[in-house]
């Protein structure tokens, strides 16, 4: 198998992976479950940053799958059922699949489109789940930092 061909079907797994996501998520919103389990949704994600290693130009799929898997393995449960949680897991399936079929245009020698922006909102938004599920509840309060008199 050639080196395009090996890179298309490594695509063409990612892009089943994106699948089933997208099914599960499906399903939550008609109501016929309740919840993904955050761990089949982070082995997908992670199925997906692993499945282009050594690839630069796959290094943005690479490193949005990872951060959503840290954002969706963020917490103890085993159910994602948050609105908010599911509209991020959305939000990372259409950017990565955008990606992917994006890259394989490209690889068949098709003009690609401007993703960048995509991933870039996409990778704002994570991060700030990130830190979001990082910081301490409470108020932040900048007096608490001045030295006192």
């Amino acid at each position: 198998m050639s080196r395009r061909a090996d890179t298309l079907h490594r695509i063409d797994d990612a892009l089943a992976q994106l699948g089933a996501i997208e099914a599960s998520l499906r399903a939550v919103s008609r109501g016929q479950s309740s919840g993904i389990d955050r761990n089949e949704l982070g082995r997908c994600f992670r199925a997906i940053a692993h499945l282009l290693p050594g690839e630069r130009a796959f290094a943005p799929v690479q490193e949005l799958a990872a951060l959503v898997e840290k954002v969706t393995n963020g917490t103890d449960r085993s159910i994602l059922l948050s609105e908010r949680d599911l509209e991020v897991v959305q939000h990372a399936a259409d950017v990565l699949s955008l990606l992917l079929r994006d890259m394989g245009h490209q690889l068949l020698g098709r003009r690609g489109a401007d993703v960048a922006p995509a991933a870039a909102a996409l990778r704002q938004r994570l991060e700030h789940e990130l830190l979001a599920t990082r910081r301490p509840p409470g108020r932040f309060k900048p007096e608490a930092l001045s030295p006192k008199p």
